[in-house]
Formats: C-alpha cells, sequence, structure tokens
C-alpha cells in the first residue's frame, strides 16, 4: 500500500525556509507555536523518511486509498476515514483520535498502556549545537529549554534564580525560544515539570536526550518518560524536591568527576535517539503496518471492526474527559 503523510497546506513552512528542512536539519522552527508540532511530526519524518530512501508522499488531503499519516491534532474530532484509508495517528501531546486505527506516541509508558500503538521517540532538537569543549570542568550555567510555563513554580520563582547566584555563583537561564537548539554555554540542563508524583504519560523525555546528545548533564523529574528512557542517577540526576535540586547542583559542581560520569552514561544512552535510528524505527513501523497490521484490518467487515471502533472511541473519551494525563 502507498504510505502518505498529511499535512494541511497552511502548516507547511514558509517558502523562504524550505532549504532548511529539505536536507533534515532546519534552523528556522517557530517553537511556541503549535504548527511547529505538525511540522516536526508529519513534515520532518517525512523528509528525514525520503532522505533515506523510503518511498511515501506528502499530501494535503485524505482521499483516494493507502496509508495515511497525520498529526491526530489536524484531524477534524469526527473524522472517520473512508473504507480503503487506514489512519496512522501521531498523537505528539496532544489527544488520541477514535478516527485513527493506529496511534504513534511519544513516551513509551503511554504506549504499554493503549492498545492499537507503538512508541516512536520524538526528534531530537534539529541543528542541535552542543557543549563547548573548551567549557571544560566550567559550572555556572544552569539552562532550561522549554516554554517557561514547563518548568516547575518552584523552579522558575524569581528568588530561587537570585538564590543561586548570591550563594552559589551559578546563572538560571530560561533559554529563549530561537536558541533552543544551541547547548554552547549550558554547564548543566533543568528539565522539571513539576515537584509532584505526576507522570505526565502524554509527554516525551526530549529534553533528557537532548541534553544527552549535546554532553549536558540533566537534572530532570521523576515523569514517566524519563523513567522509561533513562536511567535515574546513571545518566541523569532524578529528583523530586527542591531540597533534591539543590542536593543535585551542589554535587554536580563540587564533583566534576562525578559530574563527567553523567554526561559518559547520557552519551551512551543518548545512542537510541539519533536521528538515523528515529528513522530506522519509523520505516519498521510503517513497513508492519503496510504488510501485517493495515491489510488485516481493512480486510475486515464493518461488522467486524466495530468493537475495535468502539474501544477507541471509549479510550479517546475517557481521555478526554481528564483533559490529558
Amino acid at each position: 500500500m502507498k504510505i502518505h503523510f498529511y499535512i494541511p497546506k497552511h502548516v507547511l513552512p514558509a517558502t523562504g525556509e524550505l532549504d532548511g528542512w529539505m536536507d533534515g536539519n532546519p534552523t528556522n522552527i517557530r517553537q511556541s507555536s503549535k504548527i511547529a508540532t505538525a511540522q516536526c511530526w508529519i513534515y520532518l519524518t517525512y523528509i528525514r523518511l525520503k532522505n533515506a530512501g523510503f518511498e511515501t508522499t506528502l499530501t494535503h488531503e485524505i482521499s483516494g486509498e493507502g496509508i495515511f499519516v497525520a498529526l491526530t491534532g489536524n484531524l477534524p474530532p469526527n473524522f472517520l476515514p473512508p473504507k480503503n484509508i487506514y489512519l496512522v495517528g501521531v498523537v505528539a501531546d496532544g489527544m488520541l483520535h477514535c478516527g485513527c486505527h493506529f496511534h504513534i506516541l511519544q513516551n513509551a509508558a503511554h504506549a504499554r498502556r493503549l492498545p492499537f500503538s507503538t512508541y516512536i521517540p520524538h526528534w531530537p532538537q534539529p541543528s542541535l549545537v552542543p557543549r563547548n569543549r573548551e567549557r571544560a570542568d566550567r559550572f555556572e550555567n544552569l539552562c532550561f529549554y522549554g516554554d517557561p510555563l514547563n518548568l516547575a513554580p518552584e523552579l522558575r520563582d524569581p528568588t530561587f534564580a537570585a538564590f543561586l547566584k548570591s550563594s552559589c555563583g551559578l546563572n538560571l537561564q530560561i533559554v529563549d525560544s530561537n536558541r533552543w537548539h544551541d547547548y554552547s554555554e549550558a554547564d548543566c540542563v533543568m528539565a522539571i515539570r513539576e515537584m509532584s508524583r505526576r507522570m505526565f504519560i502524554n509527554k516525551p523525555s526530549t529534553k533528557l536526550y537532548n541534553g544527552w546528545l549535546a554532553g549536558v548533564p540533566v537534572i530532570g523529574g521523576r515523569e514517566s518518560a524519563f523513567l522509561a528512557d533513562g536511567h535515574p542517577n546513571i545518566d541523569h540526576v532524578s529528583c523530586k524536591s527542591q531540597a533534591d535540586v539543590l542536593q543535585a547542583i551542589s554535587r554536580l559542581r563540587d564533583d566534576p568527576e562525578y559530574r563527567r560520569n553523567i554526561v559518559t552514561e547520557g552519551s551512551r544512552s543518548a545512542r537510541r535517539f539519533s536521528p538515523e535510528i528515529i528513522a530506522g524505527r519509523w520505516m519498521e513501523v510503517l513497513s508492519f503496518i503496510d504488510t501485517t497490521h493495515a491489510p488485516a484490518h481493512l480486510s475486515k467487515t464493518k461488522l467486524l471492526s466495530a468493537p475495535i471502533r468502539w474501544k477507541q472511541r471509549l479510550i479517546v473519551t475517557a481521555d478526554r474527559l481528564r483533559g490529558g494525563y
């Protein structure tokens, strides 16, 4: 079956930005826009698979026949695919869609709970600039890469940054979105959404493996993606309270050997998240769907496929009622 990536025309990168996208390493991404989600999950995936020799096409409408890969957020809520179309929904950090036959999830723990789904990591930050080697054992800049609202309130409070500066001589920086690819001056990555037991089962471990790939130690929370993809206190430092964070910062600052060990283990873990490995995972999953799952499902009558459809509806309804995870 033909495999198509669906993206609405208005979501495409601007014409003047296409050169960077075509080699799979764009530098101009509207980071704070939801458009970036579709561009990175759909357009960038299409480009990288195409560059790897995988046979696929880009389309702006879901019609005809074949396997269509779409971001669930770009589908109308009540959309149901026509008879000859098998729909793969990329959830990203959005919601499941009851019209999809299969879901791609960015969190391994989420995929283990959801039937007819699999885990594919989000692409690491395109055009990532690693930490400058000349910084050596300097430990001055603690950096958060992301929307400020996704940093725990206790850590983004100005009094915490002031305390770190006055007591430890450290700079807590919330990096502007146009520099999310630049880790050259980072000495440590802060990646804690909340000081709570919340698992954030629909969120990825992107901040973790971006730090690994950049050669920077990561202080992370106890969310499910970090626990699934990493090894707490081996390839990153795991914290569940502000006191833990302060203790972690002190040890990383005062023990360069410990810090180097964390970075070394992170570099080993990062091998699973290179663009080449993730592209291979995409091709493996889509080939399986093409040869096994899609033909079996599309051959079923409406009567036989109805229980699957209703199960999907129940899962999606429950997901919406609790507003995600």
